[in-house]
């Protein structure tokens, strides 16, 4: 029954991903630092509010889901300090990562309503985006990596479902260089490259773990 679990709870996880992807490439979009002018983004965000705290209300609970797999995967490793290293690091990532979408979700637009300087704004904005971008993103993935290397260690005969794992973790990490060195049309085709793939593979992977037990 605990396979049936985790298998169906991986399921719930990539959907509620696939919905905030879903959100950030269509109506999140002209908000994002990729959707223009920060003017105009607030703008526009001022006019949609419901829907843009919505979404990222789906990407707060896509980063806890995250965190959620993650222990999952983790039941299928013995125990190990590396094991334990590579959840911590995913456990660290969720801090920044829920700290910018809070930032972007409630604080930027109470700070524009409030007529706060195009200095203050810029500074909040590009906090925001280097806290989830780089940092957040950076400790999931490298946390995500190494739970893949450990698993292709100990489980050898899903080599191939996992370096698929590996290949979405590393372009992940690409992400965060790109937003790092403020190349923002390169990070946004990395951001749908490494969603689209880890999404399906978690998928992929819990079916393989989990989801044959029961078949």
């Amino acid at each position: 029954m605990a396979n049936r679990r985790y298998f169906f709870c991986t399921l719930l996880i990539a959907f509620i991903i696939f919905i905030a992807c879903l959100l950030m490439a269509g109506p999140m979009r002209a908000g994002l630092p990729v959707g223009g002018e920060l003017t105009s983004r607030l703008q526009y965000i001022q006019a949609n509010i419901v829907l843009w705290q919505f979404g990222w209300l789906t990407w707060m609970m896509s980063a806890v889901g995250l965190l959620l797999f993650a222990h999952l995967l983790a039941t299928a490793l013995t125990p190990s300090v590396w094991r334990q290293f590579a959840l911590t690091l995913i456990g660290l990532g969720i801090i920044p990562d829920l700290s910018a979408e809070t930032l972007y979700a409630l604080v930027l637009p109470m700070l524009a309503q409030q007529g706060s300087s195009l200095d203050t704004l810029q500074f909040v904005d590009q906090f925001a985006m280097l806290l989830t971008g780089f940092l957040g993103n950076g400790l999931y993935n490298l946390g995500g990596l190494l739970l893949t290397l450990l698993l292709l260690k100990q489980h050898p005969k899903l080599t191939n479902w996992l370096y698929i794992g590996v290949v979405a973790w590393i372009l992940g990490l690409g992400l965060s260089v790109a937003i790092a060195l403020q190349q923002l049309a390169v990070a946004e085709i990395l951001t749908a490259a490494s969603m689209a793939l880890s999404t399906l593979w978690f998928v992929f992977i819990a079916y393989q773990l989990w989801g044959k037990a029961d078949v």
